[in-house]
């Protein structure tokens, strides 16, 4: 059951036990005679429980009284602030039943509202009596109200909420509402409000003028509630967390290694974090909601409560832990390839800079938490498998395996820190240090931003670095080349390496060496759908002829030089069967196509289509996802096949597919047939 924020209204429900104090400001209003209002601040910081202290008043004035409460966020400027006020004032029991009484509240409103109150300053109103703002008319309506509301044989008690929410002109505007307008016998205004926002409202500095001095001519008599006591509040955030953990688990008893943890970490800074009833009824709802969309057994209980707390009052550090996973559940280098000095240095870098998520106040507890729920946050030490083990099988966040199931709400910020940046670049000296970590990022989802981040600071490296680079991306390429996620997504992993490449070449490498080491880079790769990519690209960039010659990335003669080591590749991937098998097959087929002889691609299609397997592979690389606002759809694009073999014959071939054909094949088979005979009805 999640926990309402709404304010308490019995004393039953007092678990503060501020309903002695209730009672005295209860009776104070009662032995209340005079002949203007009285007015009582209720003081206390949001969340402190001013709402429900001042029901537990009413509650203990009871039917003594006459009350409304007005809701100052209504109104929007002064005309509809009075005239709702007094609106409000006129439904009350006593007065709506005298019609004549009813009308001249109204009368009284809207006079109010012609005559405006607007520009009179607060500073005045403290000095002036009413006579000297008010016309005759509406004095002689005033001095009538005054006379009825006296002979009512109860009072009617204000009560205007959460005034320290509103803005300057809005605060401005109750209290002369409150001193200048409202002003009548019999009446009691019970004020709510945060004393320090409200002050800091009504300052005027250019006239000297001190918001204190105002409240104290305005309130008569005010009531700080108390800041709870710590025990109290902890006993109420027990009980409650005894009450989840039962709805949750049933019967358990917290006993040995967690029990343990547990009293660590409520003193190393859980217990800190709750300062009003406020703070325990959010986090308890969250972690109420939470624990019903994991699976309970698995995770750790210690655990789950004490990274809900960071989730609910530093949900930005939260989401940056999510977001770096290596750094908080690693038990070796965070860098491969980085000695343990510069290791220790880089995860104290970052970790460091993550805590600047956490607001000040707050910063010191929760990073105490977080060095307790994940031991790699000590820098020093080394933590192995057997460790890692041990915490696998205990469920805790700090174990790779279990990380993920404690961040299904989570929304990982994805952020690329610079010092990130820094620490991959130092691995740069080690081809394979650097490759490692790009697949961590990879699995991490962060290859994007850290891929867009690099190219910021590729000015930066040296050539050797920037071969290491391109290199390492091109050769893995089938491990982290990802799709358009959506239709103006420009900044999959293989644009980006193509971006790295050409600013490589452009900004680090010297003109004169650049077509030696692209061709030293494409000889060398596993890879040759990223550099047929590149290089087809920097093609049409001289095609283009949107620049100076001298300007070029490369000469059409150097281009051709490099084209030729990648047809070469294409043909003996063709000789040894395994073109069709590529990802990126047709791309290839294109690129064969226009670097070589078209009539060899024409020979290789025929020979491959006849068997079968042949033409489910050729047909399948032709399938491709259409995104489009109106919804995304697949389909087998018909025009660059007809571009690249006559689609006649490939017509004649899938006719002869029959239905008997058909159920024996894969999925992706069957998907693929039934595409290119039944297109889809949005394919135009």
């Amino acid at each position: 059951m999640i926990l309402p924020d709404y304010p308490i209204q019995s004393k039953e429900n007092d678990r503060l036990k501020r309903a002695p104090l209730a009672l005295k400001v209860a009776d104070l209003i009662s032995s209340f005679r005079g002949s203007e209002s009285f007015v009582i601040g209720i003081e206390g910081k949001w969340g402190a429980g001013k709402t429900s202290f001042i029901n537990m008043v009413l509650e203990s004035l009871g039917n003594k009284i006459f009350y409304f409460v007005f809701n100052p966020w209504n109104f929007t400027d002064q005309s509809s602030l009075l005239k709702d006020f007094f609106s409000t004032f006129s439904n009350i029991e006593p007065v709506a039943k005298q019609k004549n009484l009813k009308n001249k509240f109204s009368g009284y409103a809207k006079k109010l509202s012609d005559y405006g109150f607007q520009g009179i300053n607060l500073h005045i109103i403290t000095f002036n009596p009413l006579q000297k703002f008010l016309n005759r008319s509406l004095m002689d309506i005033r001095d009538e109200l005054n006379k009825n509301l006296v002979g009512l044989k109860k009072k009617v008690v204000v009560v205007i909420d959460d005034i320290d929410r509103l803005d300057i002109d809005e605060t401005k505007l109750i209290f002369k509402l409150v001193k200048l307008t409202a002003n009548f016998p019999n009446t009691v205004f019970l004020l709510a409000y945060d004393r320090t926002r409200v002050e800091e409202r009504l300052t005027i500095e250019k006239d000297g003028f001190e918001g204190n001095e105002y409240l104290k001519k305005i309130i008569q008599v005010s009531f700080n509630l108390p800041e709870p006591d710590t025990q109290d509040l902890r006993k109420i955030l027990f009980n409650d967390l005894d009450e989840t953990i039962n709805g949750v688990y049933g019967e358990f008893n917290l006993i040995g290694e967690d029990e343990k943890r547990w009293h660590e970490i409520l003193y190393a800074g859980f217990g800190n974090l709750f300062k009003t009833i406020r703070d325990i009824k959010r986090y308890i709802s969250s972690l109420r909601l939470n624990w019903s969309i994991v699976d309970k057994d698995d995770i750790n209980i210690v655990d789950f409560i004490a990274i809900e707390a960071i989730r609910v009052f530093s949900p930005r550090f939260y989401s940056a832990i999510s977001s770096n996973r290596s750094l908080f559940t690693g038990t070796s280098n965070l860098y491969a390839g980085l000695n343990s000095v510069d290791d220790e240095a880089a995860k104290k870098t970052r970790y460091n800079e993550l805590l600047q998520e956490i607001q000040k106040e707050i910063k010191e507890p929760i990073n105490r938490i977080c060095k307790m729920l994940f031991p790699q946050l000590d820098f020093v030490s080394r933590y192995g498998s057997d460790l890692e083990s041990t915490w696998r099988i205990k469920r805790r966040i700090c174990a790779d395996e279990r990380f993920g199931f404690y961040f299904q709400l989570g929304i990982p910020a994805g952020a690329i820190s610079e010092s990130e940046v820094a620490n991959l670049i130092k691995t740069l000296s080690k081809k394979k240090n650097f490759s490692d970590n790009i697949i961590r990022f990879n699995k991490e989802n962060r290859l994007r931003p850290m891929l867009s981040k690099m190219l910021d600071h590729i000015e930066e490296l040296t050539v050797e670095q920037s071969e290491v680079v391109i290199s390492s991306l091109w050769d893995l390429e089938k491990q982290i080349d990802d799709k358009k996620m959506a239709m103006f997504d420009f900044d999959e992993v293989g644009m980006q390496t193509n971006r790295i490449a050409y600013q490589s070449l452009l900004k680090i490498i010297p003109k004169h060496n650049r077509a030696n080491i692209l061709k030293n880079l494409i000889e060398n790769t596993k890879s040759i759908y990223y550099p047929s990519m590149f290089v087809s690209l920097i093609e049409s960039d001289n095609k283009k002829k949107t620049r100076q010659i001298d300007d070029a990335l490369l000469t059409d003669e150097e281009i051709s030089a490099v084209r030729t080591i990648l047809l070469k590749r294409i043909n003996n991937l063709a000789l040894n069967g395994s073109l069709s098998k590529e990802e990126n097959f047709i791309f290839l087929l294109f690129r064969w196509k226009q670097w070589g002889d078209e009539k060899n691609v024409n020979i290789y299609i025929e020979n491959l289509i006849k068997e079968k397997s042949g033409l489910l592979d050729f047909i399948r690389g032709f399938i491709g996802t259409v995104i489009s606002t109106a919804g995304n759809y697949k389909r087998i694009d018909k025009k660059s096949m007809r571009d690249i073999y006559p689609i006649e014959k490939i017509e004649e071939l899938i006719a002869k597919v029959t239905d008997n054909d058909l159920e024996k094949m894969e999925e992706r088979n069957r998907e693929a047939i039934n595409l290119f005979r039944n297109p889809p009805e949005n394919d135009w």
